[in-house]
């Protein structure tokens, strides 16, 4: 089609009809685009307002979780600090119950040192151990009286206290002292020991001439060996040394010694003290 035939178209009387439905169109046109408009921009103005309540909602999210994981992590440091601190404390609560223990056993040890006592009976010819006024054993004398070898003092003190114990009585020791400004010196025993002997085991020292010992291993040797004895058999001899402790007090009231005069055949020889 030439230019000019489609301007003269164009520029043409149109039909009626056709100009009306033209601009019928455009009034209808006209009239709802604005309402279409309206409804688009609506539109986009909830899912603008939506999109906004998403991004506040999901800040408020976020905030709450790192809130949680901040909360989270102070609650695992407390329970880590706590933890190590409990342990701490039950290691310190342990160690405190240890040593109540050992200071109740220390003390309980103590209080059966000092209420420990030995008791001799003549009448029923037995020697009691006991705790406070609690008799706990007796054992039975075989020397009733008790029996002074070797030339010991007939004469004991009401009580005397035990000040040394030997599971064997060993050998005597040398000695030395000065008398009147002299020097005495006492060499050690050599050869058989009259004391071993004399003593056997289970030996409990007094602070007087009161031994009390088991069976000796040579009854010329324990005749000769001054002491006061009181013929304890080597069961009671064991448990008395157990039993006792050094300091322990032994009652001597109404005891009555018996000198027992030394044979003849075993009056030879050097008389050696404990």
């Amino acid at each position: 089609m030439e230019k000019g035939g489609f301007l003269e178209t164009l520029t043409g009387r149109a039909h009626p009809a056709a100009v009306v439905l033209v601009g019928a169109g455009i009034l209808a046109a006209l009239y709802t685009l604005p309402r279409w408009l309206d409804r688009m921009v609506s539109e986009e103005q909830r899912f603008q307002q939506e999109l906004s309540r998403a991004i506040d909602q999901t800040a408020a999210a976020r905030e709450r979780v790192t809130s949680m994981q901040a909360l989270k992590s102070a609650d695992l440091e407390r329970l880590k600090a706590g933890i190590s601190g409990h342990a701490l404390s039950q290691k310190s609560l342990f160690e405190s119950g240890l040593s109540l223990q050992e200071e109740r056993r220390l003390l309980e040890k103590q209080l059966e040192i000092i209420t420990t006592t030995l008791f001799i009976n003549p009448a029923l010819q037995r020697i009691f151990l006991m705790r406070a006024e609690q008799p706990l054993q007796s054992y039975l004398l075989s020397y009733i009286p008790l029996r002074s070898f070797g030339g010991a003092p007939v004469i004991l003190p009401p009580t005397v206290r035990i000040i040394s114990k030997e599971r064997f009585a060993y050998p005597e020791r040398g000695k030395s002292e000065q008398v009147n400004g002299t020097l005495q010196y006492t060499p050690p025993q050599v050869g058989t020991s009259v004391r071993s002997n004399a003593l056997g085991e289970f030996v409990v020292f007094t602070n007087s001439a009161l031994i009390l010992h088991g069976p000796p291993l040579n009854e010329e040797d324990h005749a000769r060996f001054p002491h006061i004895c009181l013929g304890l058999d080597r069961e009671a001899a064991r448990k008395l040394y157990r039993g006792s402790f050094i300091g322990t007090k032994i009652s001597l009231s109404n005891v009555v010694i018996e000198k027992v005069e030394p044979i003849p055949a075993l009056t030879t020889g050097t008389t050696t003290k404990p």
